[in-house]
């Protein structure tokens, strides 16, 4: 995280300050996966709904400043690999599935296609 907790470190706390569920937004793809475990460890049996909204930005490096200017979209995240993504989440766990800057109108389609209303 960017303010140096641990996934694990921000998931006890939100749970301890008694949210409703815990969400993972505007980051790459590729590392939603592992947050959605470490978030079914913490939380264990009786945890919290889980839920995913990932970006299509390229990697930022650790000096980049947030919302420090416009940065292009990958274009290797269309609506069909955006849809494999949420399958993987979906079998790690997260229920509550969306997508954040970059992931356009036809990658939720793609979504809602896969997995309806639910």
């Amino acid at each position: 995280m960017r303010s140096g907790e641990s996934v694990a470190e921000a998931i006890a706390a939100v749970r301890k300050a008694g949210a409703a569920a815990v969400l993972f937004n505007c980051s790459q793809p590729e590392v939603m996966g592992p947050a959605i475990d470490v978030a079914r460890s913490v939380l264990g049996e009786a945890g919290l709904p889980i839920g995913v909204y990932a970006n299509a930005f390229p990697e930022k490096t650790g000096e980049a400043a947030a919302n420090e200017g416009l940065s292009d979209l990958r274009e290797d995240i269309g609506p069909q690999r955006y849809r494999d993504f949420g399958r993987d989440w979906r079998r790690r766990g997260a229920r509550i599935i969306g997508g954040c800057c970059g992931i356009g109108p036809d990658a939720i389609c793609a979504l809602h296609t896969e997995f309806g209303a639910d």
